[in-house]
């Protein structure tokens, strides 16, 4: 059970943002009854595997791909920075990951993205700052100045900074820090592998670790780990986490299996709302016990893009200097 921090933040965003409808992408979502067709298209999807990319291992095993005309296959890389290479050199068509990431990507020029589909978004506890019980640590306000500080994961794209967001969990954390008048560079970010984080938490050699699940539930389980600050939730609550970019290139030269993939990822995400679908495919993504896949905290899986959902992440970049241009997101759905 998680042990969330009490109180309700009343903070409002940074951005007002209106009420924008759900909007279908640009290159082309058709109505409901009608199938794409990719005529046989082979596409191969880069992922770090994880619980964000889980219906996409769905749409595979249920052959909603087959059924819309794709051939696609999956291919596993240890980072970000490994799926954008793969991208821009064309071993992979598609690849899925932490927002932040691609649209830092894409304002530094690494590369010219088209946004395909949106992943996964958070819910409450999915993200959190966690310290042992006995610790000393009730309030985020503590963790300034503790010397070893938080432990966080390697930066991937974006470079490290003590003051600046790398990826989504620091730029989610920093936000709800800031909101609950804690600065950001007065917290100590530790880098290092996330297997790691629980052995340097249980040995002292950091007070807190930034944790994303399963590694949330394994704290509590193993180290009976408690959460300071839910990192989804005020400003950041139910945030996009991840989405699955193109090159621009590419879908402008596929549309029709750009197309009928996202009607099939569109179809496993909705499917993925049972979430027996989701558990059975978690232990071969992430190591977890099938007893863990039944408890860890699931985001939700959008059926469809909501582009002023996803320009909360762009937006938040910006205003956290984390990228110097704004990014349209809106532009990176268009033709």
């Amino acid at each position: 059970m998680r042990l969330a921090r009490a109180g309700v933040r009343n903070s409002a965003l940074r951005i007002v943002l209106a009420a924008l409808p759900v909007v279908a992408l640009a290159s082309g979502c058709t109505s409901s009854g009608n199938t794409a067709s990719g005529a046989g298209a082979a596409i191969t999807v880069a992922v770090v595997p994880g619980i964000d990319n889980a219906p996409l291992r769905v749409a595979v095993q249920e052959g909603l791909f087959r059924q819309h005309g794709l051939d696609v296959t999956v291919r596993d890389y240890s980072s970000l920075k490994d799926e954008l290479s793969a991208l821009t050199s064309g071993q992979a068509m598609i690849a899925a990951g932490d927002y932040t990431g691609f649209f830092y990507a894409q304002a530094t020029g690494q590369a010219s993205l088209r946004l395909i589909a949106d992943g996964h978004d958070a819910a409450s506890d999915s993200m959190a700052i966690l310290t042992l019980p006995n610790s000393g640590i009730t309030t985020p306000q503590q963790l300034s100045g503790e010397p070893g500080g938080v432990a966080t994961q390697p930066a991937s794209v974006a470079p490290y900074s003590a003051t600046i967001p790398y990826d989504i969990q620091t730029l989610a954390a920093e936000e709800v820090l800031q909101n609950d008048g804690v600065s950001p560079s007065s917290v100590s970010w530790t880098q290092m592998p996330v297997k790691d984080m629980i052995g340097a938490l249980r040995s002292g050699r950091v007070k807190a670790i930034l944790a994303t699940e399963p590694y949330v539930l394994q704290a509590e389980e193993q180290l009976g780990a408690v959460e300071v600050v839910d990192a989804s939730s005020g400003v950041t609550s139910g945030i996009p986490l991840s989405g699955y970019f193109s090159l621009g290139s590419y879908a402008n030269s596929h549309s029709s299996a750009v197309r009928a993939f996202q009607q099939a990822l569109d179809q496993a995400q909705s499917d993925s709302a049972q979430r027996g679908l989701v558990q059975a495919v978690l232990p071969q993504l992430t190591g977890m016990s099938q007893g863990d896949a039944a408890q860890v905290t699931l985001g939700t899986y959008p059926e469809s893009l909501n582009v002023g959902q996803v320009q909360r992440v762009a937006t938040l970049m910006y205003d956290s200097a984390m990228i110097r241009n704004p990014i349209s997101v809106s532009a990176l759905t268009a033709g």
